[in-house]
């Protein structure tokens, strides 16, 4: 009867094993911001708080009304505090070029004696306007630019990408 006990106990112990084992990340959506592409709030950007074995991450995706799409990751599990969304938006050239999808994640550092601030990071995808959208990452335009810290480390350190504003009014002089 011992012997049986054990056996089962052994069983049970190892199927909860198992589970926690391969266990998906949990995601809880965390914003959904409206956006206009083509029409007025035709899709949305979808933001959602990710949580795994090595910490907390974002996972964005897009969509409309027929489909949604994945976007990206946002991860720094070197960072102090969990990673945020900071912006979403829509870029329209003047230029009469596609728009462009606009995404500024950041991420604190502190209390290391190398730095303490934000770290920036801004992602761009070209959107192709035949009424749906398929995305081309073309974070490459913005170069080293992409991202960047502002806080302390071994001085003032400043970045200039932190807010959408900054952001398109660089892509009105180079895009």
């Amino acid at each position: 009867m011992k012997k049986y006990f054990t056996i089962i106990l052994f069983v049970i112990s190892s199927l909860i094993y198992s589970q926690n084992l391969f266990a998906k990340d949990q995601c809880d959506i965390d914003q959904q911001v409206k956006l206009n592409i083509f029409k007025k709030n035709d899709y949305k950007f979808y933001n959602y708080t990710c949580k795994s074995d090595k910490g907390i991450y974002l996972k964005s995706y897009i969509g409309n009304s027929k489909k949604t799409k994945f976007l990206n990751e946002y991860y720094d599990f070197a960072a102090k505090e969990d990673p945020q969304l900071l912006a979403v938006s829509i870029y329209k050239s003047k230029k009469n070029k596609q728009p462009l999808l606009i995404t500024l994640n950041s991420a604190y550092y502190c209390c290391s004696p190398q730095m303490e601030g934000f770290v920036y990071k801004v992602n761009f995808y070209q959107i192709d306007s035949n009424n749906q959208v398929l995305l081309e990452n073309i974070t490459h335009i913005f170069d080293e630019k992409s991202e960047g810290f502002e806080g302390m480390a071994e001085g003032r350190v400043y970045y200039n990408y932190k807010n959408i504003a900054s952001i398109k009014k660089w892509l009105d002089k180079n895009y």
